[in-house]
């Protein structure tokens, strides 16, 4: 059976429709992109899944005992629990066998009973079975590749940012033992890297997937349908993004081709039935006309609008917008985020800054925008700069105004229709722009950050992740806009698709050799995005010292050395031996005579023991002759 079965379900709050007639459903081998523009209803759809909300027509079916993970856009944590405690609780099962394992050991120091040593043989079992062997090790995998390190373990959730958060909740799913994932826009918080690292995750896991994705290149690499949302209904596409892209430009021009026939079969035919509805032909025209008034009429394919943006700049800056000179910079001086960084940049430049979570890129951003000085170094800042700012975070946008009030600050002399008709091109319409910016999402934000930017006229842009929160045709817009506009921009993004159709330059933060020592740097790379990642994410190799040799003092007899050797082998041979015996002995202890004969049962035991303990000193002897063997062998 299906894991999740969608059937004629519909979604109606006071009267309007948010959802039509959605047929789909989640298999055991699904990999699914989710995709549609902000607003067509995905988090509605994913919440009818999750059985959140009800349908008000049709039915949802889920399969029985199917667990499902679900990260959503904003996560909401427990600020007071630790990093580590709150991924660990991912398996409350491996955590509880955890607490019995020790329990039954300790009980078994004071009590060495048939039962409780049976229990603990027991616990074990199910310990390895669900994975709590590897559980330890997989953890560390996970956070160490969504950029965290065990420095991090103790701290409280509340001391990490929004961006964070939604990576460690997304490592605590990962880490779950689940049926299905569905996971809402995951990429949003992670750089380059990761972004990659989870792509050749879900790829390897044969755990099923529906993702919400607005990255056409992280669609590209991971699924194998699309589902679509527009204008309430759902439709699905076998294939990738592209595949999709495809198969929906051939189905666009099939219709067009369609309903342009028909309409002109349809102008003939009326042509036809006004000539001769009262002549020789009235018969051959009523019939026409039964005809028509039975045909089933195609509708006018509407290609989804595009939203066409234009920024302006006021006018050109000078040639050269910035020079840094031997420039070291960071948050803190004695902790340096780059140094010897020396760089260009010059009108009409498109420039990505490469790098990854926390290497520094906002820190030049500010710096660029002299928020924020250089530790040292020079900074040369070219002549009539206008610079536009698009945070990522949205500071710059004022809580306590009204959508409409942001932007009609910004142009006080416009009319309320331009301001309302403007707004409504980025999705403000009706009651939205009485909002206040404060209650907005995230992806509301963004385009109402786009807004303002665009009434700024910047003939320099500075953009922090702008793609963030955007949906696919707004991102497609802002992209059109970029390459058509006639000044500056230095960007920072982790869509690799944006990226390379946006940037003629990279500026990459990496790690850099110098006499023997790596210190990190900002270089410049126009051999394109590859490049510029492998330089980004990868650390180059220090050089293999020379081992150091001592002055030899003697010469060593060769029989000695082959004596040493001779020795520890025999001490080998003694391991070895003594595992066999305990091995056997514990296979006689698993006997039901066995344990029905109490002095035989004692009496094995106190041999493990013993071999046990002649063990550690065959061990402590080979270590021993080891050293003596490496000192001679040095000497000689």
């Amino acid at each position: 059976m299906s894991l999740i079965q969608v059937i004629n379900a519909s979604i109606e709050f006071g009267g309007n429709y948010i959802l039509s007639d959605i047929n789909c459903t989640l298999e055991h081998n699904s990999k699914i992109g989710l995709i549609g523009s902000n607003g067509s209803g995905k988090t509605t759809l994913i919440k009818l899944m999750l059985g959140v909300l009800l349908p008000s027509e049709g039915k949802v079916l889920h399969s029985k005992k199917c667990r499902i993970a679900y990260l959503p856009q904003n996560p909401v944590l427990d600020g007071n629990i630790s990093f580590i405690n709150y991924v660990h609780s991912s398996r409350p099962d491996i955590l509880k066998l955890q607490k019995k394992i020790n329990e039954l050991s300790e009980l078994l120091q004071d009590n060495h009973s048939e039962a409780n040593e049976t229990e603990l043989n027991d616990a074990l079992e199910k310990y390895q079975a669900i994975g709590g062997d590897e559980f330890e090790n997989d953890l560390k995998f996970i956070i160490t590749s969504l950029g965290f390190t065990e420095d991090d373990y103790p701290k409280s959730l509340n001391l990490f940012s929004g961006g964070e958060q939604s990576r460690i909740c997304l490592a605590r799913i990962l880490m779950m033992s689940n049926d299905l994932l569905i996971l809402d826009e995951p990429t949003n918080h992670l750089d380059v890297a990761m972004i990659s690292w989870l792509e050749k995750y879900l790829n390897a896991s044969n755990i099923p997937f529906l993702v919400v994705s607005h990255d056409r290149t992280f669609l590209d690499n991971t699924v194998s349908v699309i589902f679509h949302l527009e204008n309430k209904h759902l439709s699905i596409t076998k294939g990738n993004y592209s595949s999709f892209e495809q198969a929906k430009a051939i189905e666009l021009k099939t219709q067009e081709r369609q309903y342009a026939r028909q309409q002109k079969f349809i102008a003939e035919t009326e042509d036809f039935i006004s000539r001769n509805i009262a002549g020789q032909k009235t018969t051959q025209a009523k019939s026409r006309l039964k005809l028509l008034s039975r045909m089933e009429v195609i509708q006018n394919p509407q290609q989804q609008k595009k939203i066409k943006l234009n920024i302006q700049s006021t006018g050109r800056s000078g040639n050269d917008v910035y020079t840094l000179k031997d420039v070291e910079l960071g948050i803190f001086e004695n902790a340096p985020l780059a140094k010897n960084v020396n760089l260009e940049v010059h009108y009409r430049d498109r420039i990505c800054i490469v790098g990854p979570n926390g290497c520094g890129k906002t820190t030049l951003l500010k710096i660029l925008m002299e928020e924020k000085d250089i530790f040292s170094g020079s900074l040369k800042i070219g002549a009539s700069l206008e610079i536009g700012y698009y945070d990522q975070h949205q500071v710059l946008l004022d809580e306590e105004l009204t959508v409409m009030d942001t932007l009609w600050q910004l142009v006080p002399n416009e009319t309320r229709g331009y301001v309302l008709s403007f707004l409504a091109r980025f999705g403000f319409r009706g009651d939205d722009v009485d909002k206040k910016v404060c209650v907005l999402s995230g992806g509301e934000k963004s385009r109402l950050m786009l807004c303002t930017l665009i009434h700024q006229t910047p003939n320099l842009l500075i953009l922090d992740e702008p793609t963030n929160h955007l949906d696919i045709a707004m991102n497609n817009s802002l992209l059109s806009a970029l390459q058509e506009y006639r000044g500056t921009i230095v960007f920072v993004s982790h869509d690799r698709y944006f990226m390379k159709q946006l940037a003629t330059k990279y500026w990459v933060f990496h790690k850099a050799l110098e006499n023997d020592l790596l210190y990190p740097t900002i270089s410049e790379v126009d051999m394109g995005l590859e490049q510029a990642l492998e330089l980004a994410f990868s650390i180059p190799e220090l050089p293999k010292k020379a081992p150091v040799l001592r002055e030899r003092k003697k010469k060593i007899n060769p029989w000695h050395l082959e004596q040493i050797h001779k020795q520890i082998e025999q001490e080998q041979a003694t391991i070895e031996e003594s595992n066999i015996k305990i091995e056997n002995i514990n296979s006689e202890l698993a006997l039901s005579s066995t344990y029905s004969n109490e002095l035989r049962a004692k009496e094995l035991c106190q041999q493990i023991e013993l071999l046990l303990s002649n063990i550690n000193k065959s061990k402590q002897r080979i270590a021993e002759l080891e050293n003596k063997y490496l000192e001679l062998s040095y000497d000689s």
